[in-house]
């Protein structure tokens, strides 16, 4: 079989990728959070527990580096990808520290620096922010010298209105102290309550669920994960997989 027959006739997930797939495309999530104590925490950049909005609104993008600036050697725009009010896929690209943009989000699950000066990347923290609600932050790493690592790192997602998502895997490891890692979801449907969906209990190690029927998330559902560490600063990081399939009208 040559290649060109292998990449149509074998390999769907490559041609999902590829866009290759109609009305299906995947998302990766990412997220890390360096200092777990023994409440639950979200895995995501800023540390402690998420907050969601209740009301979609404008964005404004800032930096604790005044190099990150519409001139400056640091970042310069940054793109936010989400959901509107309707729970459609909105982005928008900000100028840092050019104030509120225009266009109204009701979930952040992505942002990444789109230009940058001579840095190349972010060289402080960038936060994104609905007023007083931060929504996700681009951090940097290192010490004394830090590096921007120019996107979020947040194991948050909302499956998007017209879609429902299947989680085909789910990796996490931890450091530094052992502890309790949850999946988490809440539906449009289910009153404000979050629903546990797996656990994975932790000793400085890895863990891959690999799930052979996969986890079905229906469209508008808020996903996350969450850990917990008895000894306190655990570091842990969480990686979910999520195939979006369009739902039939």
């Amino acid at each position: 079989m040559g290649l060109r027959n292998y990449i149509w006739d074998e390999a769907w997930e490559l041609n999902v990728s590829r866009g290759k797939v109609r009305g299906a495309y995947h998302i990766i999530k990412f997220g890390e959070n360096l200092d777990v104590d023994g409440s639950m925490e979200t895995i995501w950049d800023a540390g402690g527990l998420y907050t969601y909005l209740t009301s979609a609104g404008v964005l404004t993008v800032t930096s604790t580096d005044g190099d990150d600036a519409a001139a400056g050697t640091g970042a310069r725009t940054v793109t936010v990808e989400g959901l509107d009010a309707n729970y459609n896929q909105v982005s928008e690209t900000l100028t840092v520290g050019g104030g509120a943009g225009s266009v109204e989000f009701f979930r952040v699950f992505r942002a990444f620096v789109a230009t940058s000066g001579t840095s190349e990347t972010n060289e402080g923290t960038i936060s994104i922010a609905q007023g007083a609600t931060t929504l996700a932050q681009i951090r940097t790493v290192g010490s004394p010298t830090k590096t921007g690592l120019g996107q979020t790192f947040m194991s948050i997602y909302t499956v998007p209105a017209g879609y429902t998502g299947y989680i085909y895997q789910l990796d996490v490891s931890t450091a530094k102290a052992d502890g309790d890692v949850f999946l988490m979801k809440r539906g449009v449907n289910d009153n404000g309550t979050w629903r546990a969906q797996d656990v994975m209990h932790t000793n400085n190690n890895d863990i891959e669920r690999v799930y052979t029927f996969p986890l079905k998330i229906e469209e508008k559902t808020d996903i996350e994960v969450r850990a917990l560490s008895p000894t306190n600063n655990m570091k842990c990081a969480a990686t979910f997989c999520v195939l979006l399939v369009q739902n039939e009208s």
